[in-house]
């Protein structure tokens, strides 16, 4: 438990003692009083300097070490104030005014180097640097008043000078203003450290005040003025040399406590799997929440047994290994294990360990990094190449079975004619003499591209580049004709489907791309057929994203979806007021790969239409357009 009082009734006995002791030396030799409570201070605040200095390598807070260095200083003023006094004879050609300037002196550089101590909480000081420089204040002070530079501060007969009251007041609101700072800062120190230095600062000031109104420096005013820096610096003492010596380890600074805290929320909180264990028998000794959280066991559960016991370890192999590296005086980074939870679920990990000493026992810190879910993606990659290339290969030997075929059937149907060019189009495309060269020369454009792409040329970067680019737009065309082989083969279901729903779908998803464009879509509801429901979703896809494309540049688009009756029959169409085409060349808009808007802004591959051509002649319909240059185009179909 933390001890918060901070002083003892012993201490304050002994305070009393010392306060009655120099009341009564009073009352027999002022002179007497007066050296004793300056000696008392002098040696207080030497103690301070000899415990800062030589604590000064203890990782604590340097606010110590620069009080330490500041009351050496202040200490040493004293001393030749108490030396300079009326009485003492030590200067004999001096009066009064000598030690009343070098009073003056002292309480300035004490009371601004409380003020200035809380700004080195937790930064780095020189001891030395420090040093030199407060004696090199030191002496200037000295050398200022010896030599008659000094302001005067006491008159033989009037008593104290305006310099002098003047300068009590400052000295007061300085010693107020450190106690301010003090307090802000209080959440670096020991309470009860920050409550004795605060008394101290509180009583340095009544001090000070009881010093401004004097005129004997034998007086009333003098002696409280003395008796209660007396007390100020009993408190500077419980605060400073005694607790340094009796409380070491809660002296003023908690940095130890608080880097154990932080280490301990940052281990508790990190994402990765971290343990302690013994490196003698494997016992756990501590483990973070994201153990409990992967692998399910709770901390309560593992403390005090190894995972041998519990079966973590799905390769004891590799736990043996670990123990081998580490009681060798090696770390073990980034080394693929496989640990098992609780419920026997396997985790695919990155391990790392660093052997550690806690409580003079040897042990392991160990960091897990969960990659399970990398290693399930990457399999599933692999699987699905694996798969796209027996595709491709299959779709090679369907073409050479198609082709045979027509060889040996003369008698083949259009719709079978139709099916077998656009096959032996699609095969002569994936075929290994197009995809093998390709991802080869993508490869290759990478590898300049990131190698020596800052020694080429800019021309010859931009070759590169459009190389890249094109081969990628080339693989896209493969995925694009992989999909249309799909639709020309894929096992056809039928079934009602709500035609209007799916056209309103479609127009919810374009106009989501692109919410700033005034496009209308009237859709007539209630529009049904029986057919694949999917292909029949792809159809509509294409078509009102073709007349949501090509009217990208009406002010105002209007895209229609709606069926008529023709001879019996209903009739599905999409109209827009795009640009339109030219009725002469209506033969090719469902052709693979034709584009009439060729060189124009609007980007495409030419399948989409051919695609939806596809759909329709499986369902058993037909597709035609109409359309006129820059008035629109209107796709009708049937299923």
């Amino acid at each position: 438990m933390t001890e918060t009082r901070s002083i003892s009734w012993p201490s304050a006995m002994a305070a009393l003692g010392i306060i009655a002791g120099l009341l009564l030396a009073s009352r027999v030799n002022f002179l007497l009083f007066h050296t004793l409570a300056e000696i008392f201070s002098v040696l207080v605040s030497g103690g301070i300097f000899v415990i800062a200095w030589n604590a000064r390598r203890l990782p604590a807070s340097p606010y110590l070490l620069f009080i330490g260095i500041a009351h050496l200083c202040v200490g040493g003023i004293d001393l030749l104030h108490t030396l300079a006094y009326k009485g003492m004879g030590v200067f004999p050609e001096h009066d009064a005014n000598l030690p009343t300037q070098l009073w003056i002196a002292a309480r300035y550089l004490q009371s601004s180097s409380l003020l200035a101590a809380p700004l080195f909480i937790g930064r780095r000081i020189w001891p030395r640097t420090t040093l030199a420089a407060y004696l090199a204040v030191t002496a200037a002070l000295v050398a200022a008043i010896f030599g008659g530079i000094f302001p005067p501060c006491f008159e033989e007969g009037v008593g104290l000078t305006t310099c002098k009251i003047a300068s009590e007041y400052i000295i007061s609101l300085t010693f107020m203003a450190a106690l301010v700072f003090l307090r802000k800062k209080r959440a670096a120190f020991d309470p009860s450290i920050v409550n004795l230095l605060s008394a101290a600062i509180v009583l340095m000031v009544l001090a000070e005040l009881a010093f401004t109104f004097y005129v004997d420096v034998y007086g009333l005013s003098n002696l409280a003025g003395h008796i209660l820096k007396v007390a100020a610096v009993f408190l500077i003492y419980k605060g400073t040399v005694e607790t340094s010596l009796t409380r070491p380890y809660a002296l003023l600074f908690r940095e130890l406590k608080e880097s154990e805290e932080k280490f301990a929320k940052a281990f508790q909180t990190a994402p990765a799997i971290m343990v302690i264990a013994s490196l003698a028998d494997g016992r756990y000794l501590e483990v973070n929440e994201a153990f409990e959280k992967t692998l399910g066991w709770q901390k309560k559960e593992v403390l005090g047994r190894t995972s041998l016991e519990m079966g973590i370890w799905v390769e004891q192999e590799q736990h043996s290994e670990v123990v081998r590296t580490i009681s060798g005086g090696e770390k073990v980074i980034n080394r693929e294990v496989t640990l098992r939870g609780k419920g026997g679920e396997t985790v695919e990990g990155l391990y790392s360990a660093v052997g550690i000493e806690l409580n003079n026992e040897p042990c392991i810190l160990s960091i897990v990094r969960d990659i399970t879910a990398r290693r399930r993606a990457e399999r599933e990659v692999k699987l699905l190449n694996a798969e796209l290339s027996l595709r491709a290969r299959e779709l090679e030997d369907a073409n050479r079975e198609l082709e045979a075929t027509v060889e040996q059937l003369e008698s083949v149907n259009r719709e079978l004619e139709a099916a077998n060019k656009e096959l032996e189009a699609f095969g002569y495309t994936v075929s290994h003499d197009l995809r093998s060269p390709l991802a080869n020369i993508n490869g290759l454009a990478q590898v300049i591209r990131d190698l020596f792409g800052r020694k080429l040329e800019p021309q010859c970067r931009e070759f590169v580049d459009d190389i890249y680019r094109e081969t990628l737009r080339m693989d896209r065309l493969i995925d694009t004709l992989l999909k249309f082989a799909r639709i020309s083969r894929c096992e056809l279901s039928h079934e009602a489907v709500n035609l209007s729903a799916l056209a309103e779908e479609t127009a919810r998803e374009l106009q989501a791309q692109d919410p700033q464009r005034q496009a209308s879509f009237d859709i007539a509801g209630n529009l049904s057929a029986n057919g694949d429901p999917r292909l029949i979703k792809i159809a509509l896809d294409n078509l009102l994203g073709n007349a949501w494309k090509y009217t990208g540049m009406r002010e105002k688009a209007r895209i229609e979806f709606g069926a008529v009756q023709q001879e019996g029959k209903t009739v599905f169409f999409v109209r827009d007021n795009g640009i339109g085409f030219d009725m002469a060349d209506a033969h090719r808009l469902f052709l693979p790969f034709e584009r009439l808007a060729a060189g124009s802004p609007f980007k495409g591959e030419g399948i989409g239409l051919a695609t939806v051509a596809r759909i329709v002649q499986r369902h058993g319909g037909r597709i035609w357009a109409e359309g006129e240059k820059g008035k629109g185009a209107t796709f009708y179909f049937t299923l």
